[in-house]
């Protein structure tokens, strides 16, 4: 595996070792959250940009809160 450096601001990494943070293991979670984050943006611009199956257009919004006012959610 490579290594890389990473370099925190001072407060930063005071606060994270005060807290006995794992550092590599946050570094790695957060680039996969950033590569996934990369790829949905990805896939949602490619799916908008696709021309329309349907005219009918169906508006989740009020029917989610349609649903939430009957159940009480």
């Amino acid at each position: 595996m490579p290594k890389v450096s990473v370099y925190l601001p001072d407060a930063l990494y005071r606060k994270a070792r005060e807290r006995d943070l794992p550092l590599s293991a946050l570094a790695q979670e957060a680039i996969e959250q950033a590569l996934r984050r990369a790829s949905l943006d990805e896939w949602i611009a490619h799916e908008r940009s696709r021309p329309r199956r349907t005219t009918h257009v169906v508006d989740t919004s009020r029917i989610m809160q349609e649903v939430r006012d009957e159940f009480g959610a």
